[in-house]
C-alpha cells in the first residue's frame, strides 16, 4: 500500500502538469527555428523541458548555430505561443485536484520557469488563476529551475514552510527543483517514468493518482 505524502500546501508546475503544453511549445519552437534556418529536432526539445525560454534560446544558438538575441527572441516566441492557446487543453484530474484542496483549506501556487505574462494568459485562458495564492514566474528569481528559487518563493508567498509543500512537476528540472527546495515530490511525467524514480518521493500516471497519494492538512500561517 502506498504512503500517504503529507501536503499543507501545493505547488503546481504550469507547462506538462497543469495543462497540456508541451507538444505545442515544440510545434512554436520548432517554427521559430526553421525560420532562421535551424532544425530544432525533438531531442533537444525534451532536453530543454522546465529550463525555462533563455536556456532554450541558448540551445539553439550553441547546437544550431543561430544568431539569436536572448530577451528579443524570448518575446517573439513567448507571443506566438500566447496567440496559439487555443490549442491547449487542461490535464485531466486538475479540476478536481484544486476543488478538494481548496475544500481543505490548502493554499496553492503556481511554479513555473516561463515568463510571466505567458503564465497569466494561460491561467486566464482557462479561468483559473484565482484558484492560486501566488503565481511565481522564472522571471521574478535570480535562477529559473533546476534552482529551487521558483518554489522557495512560492512557499514564502503562500506563508507555509518549504518542508510542508508538495510540488508537482511533470520534468526532471522541476523535480530537481523542488527537492533542493525541501519539499516533497510527486512526479506525473509525460513519458518514460523510470528516471524520475531515484528523485521523486511518488511517480503516478496523472493527477487524479497525484490527488489519490496526498494527505491534506490546513496549514498554520507563517506571517510571511
Amino acid at each position: 500500500m502506498s504512503v500517504p505524502i503529507a501536503c499543507r500546501a501545493l505547488v503546481f508546475d504550469l507547462d506538462g502538469l497543469i495543462v497540456d503544453s508541451e507538444p505545442l511549445w515544440f510545434r512554436v519552437e520548432r517554427d521559430f527555428a526553421r525560420a532562421r534556418g535551424g532544425d530544432f529536432t525533438p531531442e533537444l526539445g525534451r532536453a530543454c523541458v522546465g529550463r525555462g525560454m533563455a536556456n532554450t534560446l541558448r540551445v539553439m544558438r550553441d547546437e544550431l548555430g543561430l544568431a539569436v538575441d536572448v530577451e528579443r527572441d524570448a518575446d517573439v516566441i513567448v507571443d506566438a505561443f500566447i496567440e496559439r492557446a487555443g490549442e491547449l487543453s487542461l490535464k485531466p484530474g486538475l479540476a478536481e485536484l484544486l476543488v478538494e484542496a481548496e475544500a481543505r483549506g490548502v493554499p496553492r501556487a503556481v511554479g513555473s520557469s516561463s515568463a510571466r505574462r505567458l503564465v497569466e494568459a494561460v491561467l486566464a485562458r482557462f479561468g483559473v488563476r484565482a484558484r492560486f495564492g501566488a503565481v511565481v514566474t522564472g522571471d521574478c528569481v535570480a535562477q529559473p529551475k533546476p534552482a529551487p528559487d521558483i518554489f522557495v518563493e512560492a512557499a514564502r508567498r503562500l506563508g507555509v514552510a518549504a518542508g510542508e509543500c508538495v510540488v508537482l512537476e511533470d520534468s526532471l528540472s522541476g523535480v530537481r527543483a523542488g527537492r533542493a527546495a525541501g519539499m516533497r515530490v510527486i512526479a506525473v511525467p509525460e513519458g518514460d517514468p523510470a528516471p524520475f524514480g531515484a528523485l521523486a518521493d511518488a511517480v503516478v500516471r496523472d493527477l487524479h493518482e497525484a490527488r489519490a497519494r496526498l494527505a491534506f492538512t490546513r496549514a498554520p500561517r507563517t506571517g510571511c
